[in-house]
């Protein structure tokens, strides 16, 4: 906070601010069969099938779905009686849900609308507060020189603003808005590219003048310090510049009051805030720093997924693949998969099951739908092998950890798993999409697709196919993934391609398993769309 220049770089105050927070191997991907469980393992089936764990807090695919959750967690972290791990749930995928609206402003005519009146206020500030350091926000391909441990506790957090509010005249909820964007209350320990320190962040010759010879690093000390600071420089006469000093940036300053103006007109906002995570804003997405996280320099984002995907599994790939990769590479990104044209088609690649240890496979030699899709996304991460690998494993497993379990076995993953690979736009296009809540991996007829994983509750949006008109594709853009909706109540849809807007017209490039292709097409959109009940949309991230 020293002479009128930012503490710490841009990047990092909007990594920690988002506090926080926040593909798939085929479960069916033929044009004419529906799919059935040994379509997605080289394993038999497991002889018993579990009872299906609880439903998780798991974040929505689309903005209508969005909005209602985030409306029963806002209620749920404002019930004393909640318990712990029901709040601790409802508190990161209400930071999860804040991170996907501020992303996502065209959603504000779908979202807005459906928060009850005595939420909205609080909503608004909490949309515009990570719009405010989203703006702030700079994606990086390193991850920092970061520890993360657990948080101060939050009793003894308020004790410490209180106090300093009686000293000092800061309100508490400005000093604790500071803290959450600072460091999540106390979770970063680390010091910022400018060199500020400690739960406040704070430079150490400011904190030498202000800090009344206390401990940088104590969260009393340098919360302490935060008031004294904020009121030499006329925080009770002109609160906005008194926060400008404390970090030079307009966005900053109205982010501040915006998190202080949710806790101001409701303190029991607080708890949620507390149980916000840590996520710093990469090239490869938003990457979960847990607890236990620490490097004592810069590591390249790239390594660091590899490592915590693949650090004792080995990537099973052929050498005509590893040439075909390679080749690739070479061509560069944003191809939307024009240079798999032509690539034979080939189901039951990957290896992994209930049963079975999971393997990262790379298959280039043949694809089916879903795994031209995970190899297209993997293709716009990369510059190099290593980086491929590393954008596989995000792209294909949930927060990026191999294993049949953590495997995107449904499209809808891609929308509702972190980290984000794409945005269910669906809703958004048409007024006649309709939702339809469905039991992932349980069979209509009884049983389950994937043996030995539990059933997914989720809502699935679908544009009817003879609703899906020049209109609805007039908002498509190249890239975007379209899946043909299934009719079954345990899969999400049935086959997966990327829409390409061409000169001679809108088409799906899938892997067509149809006999007169059986290899990787341009499908007329509209033809293939007359063959399907309907079709999800997901815009990719990147």
């Amino acid at each position: 906070m020293d002479a009128g220049a930012p503490r710490f770089d841009t990047a990092r105050i909007a990594a920690v601010a988002g506090v926080v927070v926040i593909l798939f191997a085929a479960v069916g991907c033929s044009d004419s069969d529906r799919p059935d469980a040994s379509a997605t393992t080289t394993a038999a089936p497991a002889p018993a099938t579990p009872p299906p764990a609880p439903p998780r807090r798991e974040l929505a695919t689309d903005p209508v779905r969005i909005a209602d959750d985030l409306v029963a967690d806002e209620h749920v972290l404002r019930d004393p009686a909640s318990p712990e791990a029901v709040m601790g749930a409802a508190a990161h995928r209400q930071q999860a849900a804040y991170r996907a609206i501020g992303r996502h402003p065209e959603w504000d005519p779908i979202v807005r609308p459906r928060i009850p009146s005595a939420l909205l206020a609080n909503y608004d500030h909490n949309v515009n507060a990570r719009r405010e350091l989203g703006v702030m926000s700079r994606p990086k391909d390193t991850l920092p020189a970061w520890r993360i441990v657990a948080p101060t506790p939050a009793d003894e957090l308020m004790g410490y603003y209180r106090e300093t509010e009686a000293a000092f005249g800061v309100p508490w909820n400005f000093l604790a808005a500071i803290n959450l964007i600072e460091t999540g209350f106390g979770r970063v320990a680390g010091v910022s590219t400018a060199g500020a320190q400690g739960p406040m962040q704070f430079m150490p010759s400011t904190f030498a003048a202000y800090g009344a010879g206390g401990d940088i690093h104590s969260p009393r000390d340098s919360i302490m310090a935060a008031g004294r600071y904020l009121a030499a420089n006329g925080f009770a006469r002109d609160r906005d510049y008194a926060l400008y000093r404390y970090n030079n940036s307009n966005n900053y300053v109205r982010a501040i009051s915006d998190y202080a103006a949710v806790m101001a007109a409701d303190p029991a906002a607080f708890a949620g805030y507390h149980r916000w995570e840590v996520y710093y804003v990469t090239t490869a997405g938003d990457v979960l720093l847990p607890v236990g996280y620490s490097e004592a320099a810069p590591i390249p984002v790239a390594s660091y997924l590899a490592s915590q995907g693949t650090s004792s599994m080995p990537v099973q790939i052929s050498p005509r693949s590893e040439q075909i990769l390679e080749r690739l590479l070479a061509t560069g990104r944003g191809r939307f998969g024009a240079d798999f044209l032509g690539t034979p088609y080939g189901a039951d690649t990957l290896v992994g099951s209930a049963d079975q240890p999971e393997k990262l496979v790379v298959e280039l030699e043949r694809v089916d739908c879903f795994t031209f899709a995970d190899y297209v996304e993997a293709l716009k991460r990369a510059d190099n092998r290593d980086e491929f690998v590393a954008g596989l494993t995000t792209v294909r497993y949930k927060d990026g950890v191999v294993s049949f379990a953590n495997r995107r076995h449904f499209f809808t993953d891609w929308a509702a798993a972190t980290p984000t690979v794409a945005t269910d736009i669906t809703t958004s296009l048409s007024p006649d999409a309709i939702e339809v809540h469905k039991n992932l991996n349980q069979k209509d007829s009884g049983g389950l697709y994937l043996p030995g994983l539990p059933v997914v509750p989720r809502t699935v949006a679908y544009i009817p196919s003879d609703r899906f008109d020049s209109g609805v594709v007039g908002q498509l853009r190249t890239g975007d993934y379209i899946g043909a909706y299934a009719d079954d109540g345990g899969l999400d849809v049935t086959h997966v391609g990327i829409f390409v807007d061409t000169p001679d017209g809108p088409v799906l490039r899938n892997a067509s398993s149809l006999a007169a292709d059986n290899k990787v097409v341009d499908s007329p959109l509209f033809d293939y769309l007359r063959t399907v009940p309907g079709a999800v949309v997901l815009r990719p991230v990147l």
